[in-house]
């Protein structure tokens, strides 16, 4: 009995660094502002991890590059998540679980969160401006 050969195909799964820094030119391309009250009188106030800190000088509020976003909290890779979101209509659920090293249970929560209705002007937003490298 032969052996099917197995096809490897290389995928391009975004730098995590790229990823987040393109985040970021998206969502303040007109600035910094506080998501609360859009004040543009923001104070740095450093990392957090793999993201920035941020306080409003007006209403004081902190907030950080993910607050008010689907990527709010996640523990997902965002170059993972990117990968999933421009592969999700052609790959299904299986294969995105192995190319990402992500349980199927985490690639299908992701791809309901990318599908709420709420969410798509913001991933219209991502996928204008993003282009993944192969």
């Amino acid at each position: 009995m032969k052996n099917k050969e197995e096809k490897t195909s290389t995928i391009s799964i975004p730098d995590e660094e790229h990823s987040i820094e393109m985040f970021r030119k998206i969502r303040w391309s007109e600035g910094v502002y506080c998501p609360k009250c859009h004040s543009l009188h923001i104070e740095k106030r450093g990392p957090q991890g793999r993201i920035h800190r941020y306080q409003c000088k007006k209403c004081n509020n902190n907030f950080n590059d993910f607050t008010n976003t689907i990527f709010h909290k996640s523990q997902v890779p965002l170059g993972k998540m990117i990968y999933i979101l421009f592969n999700m209509k052609n790959k299904n659920t299986t294969i995105l679980s192995k190319e990402t090293e992500l349980t199927r249970q985490t690639i299908y929560r992701i791809k309901e969160l990318f599908n709420k209705k709420d969410n798509k002007n913001e991933i219209k937003k991502i996928s204008k401006t993003h282009q993944i490298k192969n």
